[in-house]
Order: C-alpha cells, then sequence, then structure tokens
C-alpha cells in the first residue's frame, strides 16, 4: 500500500515494513527490518530519507556509490523524493550511482531524472550531464547512473 508522504510521513523502519507487505515482496517484514538495521550499520552505509523513499547507499572508491531504494510513497512524491535525494548524493561527492532495480515501474525515476537533468547538476558549461544505462539482471534490472560532472579524488 502506497502512503501519500504529504498526508503521513513515515519513520525508516515503517516504510521497510510497508514495502516488505507488498505482494511481490520475497521477505517478510522481520526479515526486511533486520537486513536493513545490519545493513546500516556497515561503515560504508548512508540512510537518506525523502517522504516515504529511503535510500540505502553504499560508498565505494572513485566517487561510485551502490544505492537501493526502499518506496512506500505515491509516484509523484517518489519522483520528486529521488532526485532530491540524487542531488543531495552528488553534493555529498558521490558521481555515478549504481541500483539493483525490482521492477520496470522503479526505472521510472532514472528516465524522469533523465528528462530532468536540468535539476540536479551541470558540468562547468552550464550543460546536464545526467546519464543512465539499464541492463537486465537476473528478474530485476540494474541501473547505472552518472549524477553529474565527474569530479577527480576522493569523497
Amino acid at each position: 500500500m502506497l502512503i501519500d508522504s504529504k498526508q503521513k510521513e513515515l519513520q525508516p523502519q515503517e516504510i521497510v515494513v510497508n514495502d516488505a507487505k507488498q505482494p511481490n515482496s520475497q521477505y517478510s517484514p522481520d526479515q526486511a527490518l533486520a537486513a536493513v538495521l545490519a545493513e546500516s550499520r556497515l561503515p560504508s552505509a548512508i540512510l537518506m530519507q525523502e517522504g516515504n523513499t529511503l535510500f540505502v547507499i553504499h560508498k565505494c572508491p572513485d566517487r561510485i556509490a551502490l544505492a537501493r531504494i526502499i518506496n512506500v510513497d505515491t509516484e509523484q512524491n517518489y519522483l520528486k523524493n529521488s532526485m532530491l535525494c540524487f542531488k543531495a548524493m552528488y553534493a555529498a561527492g558521490i558521481d555515478t550511482v549504481v541500483c539493483d532495480l525490482k521492477n520496470k515501474d522503479d526505472i521510472k525515476v532514472f528516465k524522469h531524472m533523465s528528462s530532468h537533468r536540468d535539476q540536479i547538476n551541470a558540468d562547468e558549461n552550464g550543460e546536464p550531464t545526467v546519464e543512465y544505462v539499464m541492463k537486465p539482471k537476473g528478474n530485476g534490472y540494474r541501473v547505472t547512473a552518472v549524477i553529474g560532472p565527474r569530479r577527480e579524488g576522493q569523497m
């Protein structure tokens, strides 16, 4: 069930539990919550929440991050929430994000981000730089998104 964050904003654990209650979830709410709690304790982990969308992000070398998106917000809010989180990731030093997605509906985030590139980041010439590549992976998709001009050095 989707919960409009403009009506009720959930706590991170509530987002995880509600996502696990979806018909396509392969984990029970308890399993999903335990996994996210364990994952959040890793030194590389950052949790970012906007509305009822939770990003579990792992910093990697070379300004790359692996991210998992857990969403129970409405589609319109999900797109807005994701744009804000990608912008915050870039501000935190991340240039490229790799996400494994469960279904095609999640791909809308990257299509939206690509078509609204000017709202995220631009290069030194003012040109928007967001681009993404999607490849099938198992029963889902792997998306690699360059979310801004590539920078040298570590985060």
